[in-house]
């Protein structure tokens, strides 16, 4: 999550001000994630109680 993430940019010689206006940008595009992954998981599970 957010700690390997800091970790990873730390890495690459991002400054701490960068990774933080990062963070704020990635709490949105983790809600995206979390959205695709739960409709994918519903599809899955649409699928598997058609086909059973």
């Amino acid at each position: 999550g957010i700690v390997i993430l800091a970790t990873i940019l730390s890495s690459l010689g991002i400054p701490a001000e960068g990774i933080g206006i990062i963070l704020g940008v990635d709490r949105f595009l983790d809600m995206c994630r979390t959205t695709i992954n739960v409709t994918g998981d519903i599809t899955a599970a649409c699928v598997m109680d058609k086909t059973s």
